[in-house]
């Protein structure tokens, strides 16, 4: 065991060395596989590998250690040009990054190197020898599929158990079958790693983990396998950060180690809470700011023009000039390139193409593109089911493409591009697109809407329907998808960053989903309107422009009133509504103000009181005094020392969607075909 107190001030750079020399062989061994000639590429693997054995043996990380000099032995023999990098080959390496990756993450939450590395290393020296691989035990760890976490019929539990063999456990083999065969007894047994065919292989001190559901959940598969001798630990959960990794970690809970290894992780040349601490202090100076700048202006209305109030006045821009300033490198600060987050992708999309015999080329693009931190660390899940949608869905099969004349690699785009304070992140495909009627249909087998409703849709009001729970077109289920859950997710999680989903197909040819984004959490734009004695702050991110009309100008179409604009049918909500304020009555000739606001393809006309005028807000949750409040995304604090609920304008969309799709379908009525007289909202 590495004393990682003694070395506390080299293991820090270290893993920022290791981080770069991991991802530098992952990303690399994904290009040698298309370009095997590229000796540049070839040395620049080499080298990491190199490097990271050296630094790894220097920390006393010896398997570590081992397993990269494991590794760069078979890429001398590449360089040698006595072997070729072909799939198999590429596929045992990465195999050994998945390995590098563990024992990573097992150093930064506290613990060393302790992972049964014999396996792989075996392999990897077995390939220089021959070239062919034996069989090896698998090292991956499985996570939850898709099929198992929403189940159609089992209602049981869905469990995730990591168990930990003991270092000096005999008959490891033995013992990992007596773990599953205790779990079985409580419970059906979906997934083990390694597979059971390849139990043979393990070792003392490697884990097995089981996938399994379980009427008592995890408490129940707990006890079952605490009756069971020579395991030396137990975790649940997919992350293995959670397991007991060391003398840092030992004695935390679970949760106290993620938390450890997230803050050793994630790291922009400081601490990452203390760039989150930064980051709040200057949203608290963005309010005060506001505050000054409203005092200043009472002053001056109340006292004139005098030296003392001319002086503050000016004192406070200077003070406002220097916040902003302070705003805009903090937030330079917290922006990574997001080349961080789509360099996840290669190798599931590599690995994804294998398993359904798919040829698929991914393409990255706009990787220098920055966003915040946190926004990034958000868009995993949303792309990940973003991809495996286009591979799965979009994307045919080999001897399709032939029929339809298309070339069989097909071709998926990550790309991301920013638009003024917005960052929009595109998912495009070559495949067979979205056919909006099996949409149609789906939506009306699974219950979603009735086939009246269903048929009165137009093309782009069908397509909305891909993100309703439960929605899938696909003919069957796989462990890729079929449940109806992927797109659900997405908007769900792109909704809760303040952004919004757009689709964009062709049958035939191809499907893009563009994904935007703001550039930060932190502090936005708001637009303040009045409803009633509240003000309320509308994200400018959602508004597309303001409207003031008569109230003559509005009509009601099947029981929703509606106004008319830019030549289509806007469905209108009462704003007054949304915060239990009592149905407003108007009456003939009455004034309305209506904020006109977009989330994705869909468009919603709110009434207001009146326009107050934009301002930089700094958003405060507030689900712990109110809960899930529908509609309200937090709170902020206003120049005048009030506090203003900010609409999620998103959910609120989503909530009239089924209404307003119906509504849009109707013809504008003509002047005189319908009046409003006093009309009800």
């Amino acid at each position: 065991m590495v004393d990682t107190g003694a070395m506390s001030e080299y293991l820090s750079i270290f893993l920022d060395e290791a981080d770069e020399q991991v991802d530098t062989l992952d990303q690399g061994l994904l290009r040698l596989e298309h370009e095997p000639d590229d000796h540049e590429l070839l040395q620049s693997i080499f080298r990491s590998a190199h490097s990271l054995k050296g630094a790894a043996a220097a920390m006393g990380f010896a398997n570590m250690s081992r397993l990269t000099h494991a590794a760069e032995n078979l890429l001398d023999r590449f360089r040698a040009g006595e072997l070729r990098p072909e799939t198999a080959a590429i596929d045992l390496l990465l195999s050994a990054v998945d390995a590098l990756k563990t024992m990573k993450q097992s150093i930064r939450g506290g613990g060393s190197d302790d992972f049964d590395v014999h396996g792989v290393a075996f392999a990897l020296e077995a390939a220089c020898t021959d070239g062919a691989p034996p069989p090896q035990v698998e090292t991956a760890p499985i996570t939850v599929a898709d099929d198992e976490r929403f189940p159609d019929l089992d209602p049981r539990p869905l469990c995730h158990v990591r168990v930990m063999l003991a270092p000096d456990c005999e008959m490891p083999h033995v013992r990992a079958e007596i773990a599953i065969a205790a779990v079985e007894r409580v419970g059906t047994v979906l997934r083990v790693a390694p597979a059971r065919e390849s139990l043979h292989l393990i070792q003392p001190g490697q884990q097995l983990e089981i996938i399994a559901r379980a009427d008592g959940g995890d408490p129940a598969i707990r006890r079952a396998l605490e009756s069971v001798s020579e395991i030396a630990a137990i975790a649940f959960g997919e992350d293995p950060r959670e397991m007991d990794v060391g003398p840092v970690a030992r004695g935390r809970t679970p949760a106290e180690v993620s938390a450890m290894a997230r803050r050793g992780d994630q790291t922009v040349r400081v601490n990452v809470t203390r760039l989150d601490n930064l980051m709040n202090l200057v949203g608290e100076l963005v309010i005060d700011r506001t505050r000054v700048a409203q005092l200043c202006a009472d002053i001056l209305n109340t006292y004139g023009h005098s030296d003392v109030a001319v002086q503050l006045r000016e004192t406070a821009l200077h003070m406002a000039r220097i916040v902003s300033d302070l705003q805009e490198e903090v937030m330079k600060a917290r922006m990574l390139p997001i080349a961080q987050l789509f360099r996840r992708f290669p190798r599931m999309v590599r690995d994804l193409a294998q398993k359904t015999g798919k040829g698929v080329d991914l393409a990255l693009e706009g990787e220098e593109t920055e966003l915040d931190r946190t926004v990034i660390e958000e868009m995993v899940d949303p792309l990940t089911h973003l991809l495996r949608n286009a591979l799965d869905h979009g994307i045919e099969t080999p001897e399709q493409r032939a029929r339809a004349g298309k070339p069989q690699q097909a071709k998926i785009i990550l790309a991301a591009r920013q638009l003024e304070n917005r960052v929009i992140i595109e998912v495009t495909d070559d495949g067979a697109g979205i056919d909006v009627e099996r949409v149609r249909d789906s939506a009306v087998t699974r219950g979603i809407m009735t086939a009246s409703a269903a048929a009165a849709l137009s093309k782009e009001e069908a397509l909305q329907l891909v993100f309703a729970p439960g929605l899938s077109t696909s003919g069957e289920v796989s462990d890729l998808s079929g449940r109806g859950v992927g797109m659900d997710v997405v908007r769900s999680n792109v909704t809760r960053l303040r952004g919004s989903v757009g689709i964009q197909t062709k049958v035939g040819v191809g499907t893009t989903v563009a994904v935007s984004l703001p550039l930060t959490l932190a502090i936005s734009q708001a637009l303040l309107v009045t409803v009633g004695p509240a003000t309320v702050a509308i994200p400018l991110v959602y508004v597309v422009e303001t409207v003031r009309l008569p109230s003559n100008d509005l009509y009601t179409v099947s029981g929703r009133l509606v106004m008319a604009f830019r030549g289509k049918v806007l469905p209108l909500v009462a704003m007054s509504e949304i915060f239990d304020q009592g149905t407003p009555r108007l009456h003939a000739g009455d004034l309305i103000r209506v904020v006109v606001a977009k989330s994705g393809d869909q468009q919603i006309g709110f009434i207001v009181d009146s326009l107050i005028g934009e301002q930089e807000i700094v958003l405060k949750p507030i689900g712990a005094i109110l809960g899930d409040t529908i509609g309200i995304a937090g709170a902020t604090i206003l120049g005048n020392g009030t506090v203003a609920l900010a609409l999620d304008v998103a959910s609120l969309i989503d909530r009239a969607n089924l209404h307003a799709m119906q509504v849009k379908q109707e013809p504008v009525p003509g002047p005189g075909e319908a009046s409003p007289g006093d009309l009800i909202l």
